[in-house]
């Protein structure tokens, strides 16, 4: 139930929420689709939460970011992103992995540890599941 199977952004707002320890950095906050509604701020840099905040706009943007020259990457390389996991907290830090498979052969795989904020600004462009 609580293995992050089931997040989804569902607030990406500086204004949002009550975390008084952390304000005025923006707040990504996910939500567990297993019933249970648990939420899981992470808090973000400015850039990284405009970023994702223009991706789930489907903003287009006349310059790349950071963001589409990796997608470009991971695609001339011959991979796919698979799944993004948040896998696990450390005093007040998240960490993340970023998993991708080879589009040749589905059994070779390969995963990279990124911040959450830019695992998962690589999930929302690639619609791909945050986990």
């Amino acid at each position: 139930m609580r293995d992050g199977r089931y997040l989804r952004c569902a607030r990406n707002n500086p204004e949002a929420g009550n975390l008084p320890d952390y304000a005025p950095h923006p707040a990504m906050v996910l939500k567990m689709e297993d019933g249970t509604g648990l939420l899981l701020p992470v808090i973000v840099l400015e850039m990284q939460s405009a970023l994702l905040t223009a991706a789930l706009g489907n903003v287009q943007l006349s310059r790349p970011t950071i963001y589409d020259v990796v997608m470009e990457m991971i695609d001339k390389m011959g991979y796919a992103v698979k799944l993004v996991r948040i896998t696990k907290r450390v005093h007040e830090a998240y960490f993340s992995q970023l998993y991708l498979t080879k589009l040749e052969d589905e059994a070779e795989n390969v995963a990279f540890d990124l911040r959450p904020s830019d695992a998962i600004n690589i999930a929302v462009r690639c619609k791909d599941a945050i986990v």
